[in-house]
């Protein structure tokens, strides 16, 4: 029997804190309490199997653990040493680093006699160590004449190295494995850390303990790697004339003096590692990306203000103190140099909202450096900013989590976004997310909006993609009720109408409807003569040059080809984008269809838009669409951004609202008549 990660986790955690509760466990490591119950029974039995004493429990619930399981786990090496048997995880790291250290070939033989477990636990060991290398794009290989191997790009296998020198470091008694299983000398780690005490010395560097422990041990082991033949090569995404002017290094060619024809790449990977580990130095960025830097960090502190809607005090002091720290995380970010921190578990409950928020707002950041930062960096930059909030008295009330999820192209799902994000101001929306990209996502989510079903455990609500301003009345009284228990008095439109057709004629009830509906969300009457905001109309798309009429097509791909055609024409729009609408659109579909009447096919913007269009094709007999509807309005859109072409495109949404609008753009005959159409939404102004 074996102890899998969670119960070596639960073991490790009552041995050091035997006063916690079942109740902390299930908290602490997101357990229910029959799986902590089974993890329980499961460590008894494995203790009991290595002849170690039993955890047991009192009446109250508080754990009782043996003296010799807390100098077996508690830091009593000279008791434990020699009892003291690694997790599944803890053994699968030194089986990797016994196989990138070692200076001759490694068979099952050497695993199981220098860690004393069986055959078949290594053999489910190395299943489990092929999980681990996935994530860095590696494999572990075999042959009879080289034995065990890591097969893949040596950076990626220098990256995997870092991390599991100091995850051993981090397990207990971890030193004494190094040592043990890889035969390095402590001689030869006294010897780099005292090469490192003189560079810090010596250049005015100053490195973070927790480098200065783990620098040593990498060093010693890339060294022999280098000797071994296994060199990095082809740095082309590293900048040299960036780094080879650094005091780093020259900290690097000081380490390996002694080394003869070390290639200039491991010059470069070595000084990278020091780079990542000092506390500061202002020598490294030149005066231009000092400057760049502080202007993108800027900009995402402007952006956190407006999203968390609070105003930074002493704001130049912090983006002092972030760029302080940045000098050194610039480079782990740039190069993925980023260690998983096991030691900082996760950002307290009082960051939490800020944590959100700034994750919301690190763009910025992240095109400056290139490339998107690690989740652990994250944390660094939450604790600087938190720590900031709570020392100028500032507090930041989390607002409920929603995002909208839509199965359709960007236009739609913008628009979808857009309206609620309008509607619920006391919400903090997530950019919207497809079904497969929802399915993936990791981000805590209090509130889900679909127009679609899903599959999630939290509150969703079935949105249609286009709704009136009625709608959205009634969608906000039901969502503030469900969320906030709020309730309110609601007034129905139908039923007014029904009351007025019974001491009145009505000549339209739809419309009817429609204008008491506009009353009672806005407190307005109509007018049809409102000026709209935006700067776009309809009817600046939909020319008389950009609108087309046909009897009959063959199908929707046809279709697409000839309404994209006056886009084409004019430059607008590219013909792979018109070829990327037909991939995604084979055949009609709810997601792009408004009103079962208007189809609007389109694309992402990097697809092929040069700027922004819509174009119309009038189909006299239609398309077939869900089998009892046909559609007769083909409208292509390009989109250059996510605001543009919005309010065109809400006031094509009004225009899909009414059947009889739409029969008469069909029936047109003559592109006159249907401008004339358009030209009536376009006047209607949209709030």
């Amino acid at each position: 029997m074996y102890l899998d990660e969670r119960s070596n986790a639960l073991l490790k955690e009552v041995i050091n804190n035997p006063y916690i509760s079942s109740a902390r466990i299930e908290e602490k490591f997101h357990l229910t309490r029959r799986q902590v119950s089974y993890s329980l029974k499961k460590i008894n039995s494995w203790l009991e199997e290595n002849h170690l004493p039993p955890i047991k429990r009192t009446n109250s619930g508080k754990f009782i653990v043996s003296s010799i399981l807390i100098d077996l786990y508690a830091g009593r090496p000279d008791k434990a040493q020699s009892t003291y048997i690694p997790s599944e995880r803890e053994r699968a790291n030194l089986i990797l680093l016994m196989v990138l250290s070692s200076e001759s070939e490694l068979s099952l033989v050497h695993f199981t006699s220098a860690l004393d477990v069986s055959k078949n636990t290594i053999l489910r060991d190395l299943k489990y160590i092929q999980s681990i290398l996935s994530a860095y794009q590696l494999e572990i290989v075999y042959s009879r004449s080289n034995g065990y191997d890591i097969g893949g790009d040596e950076w990626n296998i220098r990256r995997l190295l870092v991390d599991l020198i100091q995850s051993i470091l981090n397990m207990f008694n971890g030193r004494t494995f190094i040592h043990k299983l890889i035969d390095l000398p402590e001689i030869e780690i006294i010897k780099l850390r005292k090469q490192m005490e003189e560079i810090e010395e010596r250049l005015h560097l100053t490195f973070i303990d927790e480098r200065m422990e783990l620098l040593p041990y990498v060093i010693a082991i890339l060294l022999r790697r280098i000797k071994k033949g296994k060199v990095i090569k082809n740095l082309y995404h590293i900048d040299y004339e960036e780094l080879s002017d650094t005091k780093e290094y020259v900290a690097a060619e000081i380490l390996i003096r002694d080394i003869k024809n070390i290639p200039k790449e491991e010059r470069l990977f070595i000084t990278l590692q020091l780079l990542a580990s000092k506390i500061f130095s202002s020598e490294h960025l030149t005066d231009k990306k000092m400057s760049e830097m502080a202007e993108s960090i800027k900009m995402c502190l402007n952006l956190f203000e407006k999203k968390a809607c609070v105003t930074l005090k002493e704001k130049e002091d912090l983006i002092k103190r972030i760029i302080l720290h940045m000098k050194s995380a610039y480079y782990r970010i740039k190069y993925n140099l980023t260690t998983d921190y096991a030691l900082i578990d996760r950002v307290s409950d009082q960051y939490k909202a800020v944590e959100f928020i700034l994750k919301e707002s690190i763009k910025p950041l992240e095109d400056y450096i290139g490339c998107e930062i690690p989740e652990s960096e994250l944390m660094f930059l939450t604790i600087i900013l938190g720590g900031h909030l709570l020392s100028s008295g500032e507090t930041i009330n989390m607002k409920k989590k929603a995002v909208v999820v839509c199965p359709n192209g960007v236009s739609i799902s913008e628009l979808m976004d857009q309206t609620l994000r309008d509607l619920f101001p006391e919400f903090h929306f997530y950019q919207p997310l497809s079904i497969r990209e929802f399915q993936r996502s990791l981000k805590e989510f209090d509130i889900v909006f679909s127009p679609v079903p899903l599959q999630t455990d939290k509150r969703l609500f079935i949105v249609e993609r286009f709704i009136t301003d009625y709608e959205k009345m009634l969608l906000r009284h039901r969502v503030m009720k469900e969320i906030f228990g709020f309730h309110s008095s609601m007034i129905s439109a139908e039923h007014i109408a029904n009351i007025v057709e019974k001491y009145a004629k009505v000549e339209d009830k739809t419309a009817l409807v429609r204008a008491l509906e506009d009353y009672i969300v806005t407190g307005v009457p109509q007018k049809t003569d409102e000026k709209a905001k935006a700067s776009y109309q309809l009817s600046d798309f939909l020319t008389p040059e950009h609108i087309m009429i046909r009897d009959h097509v063959k199908d929707l791909q046809e279709a697409i080809d000839i309404a994209s055609e006056p886009l084409v024409r004019e430059g607008a729009i590219t013909k792979n984008y018109v070829e990327s609408m037909k991939r995604q659109f084979k055949e009609l579909s709810p997601y792009v269809v408004l009103r079962n009447r208007i189809a609007i096919p389109h694309a992402a913007p990097e697809d092929g838009v040069n700027r922004v269009g819509m174009s119309l094709l009038v189909i006299k007999e239609g398309l077939v669409f869900e089998e009892i509807h046909k559609v007769h309005l083909i409208v292509v859109i390009a989109a250059v951004d996510k605001k543009t072409h919005i309010h065109a495109l809400m006031q094509l949404m009004k225009l899909s609202d009414s059947e009889q609008d739409v029969q008469k753009i069909i029936q047109a005959e003559h592109r006159d008549k249907i401008v004339e159409m358009i030209a009536a939404y376009s006047r209607t102004g949209l709030e």
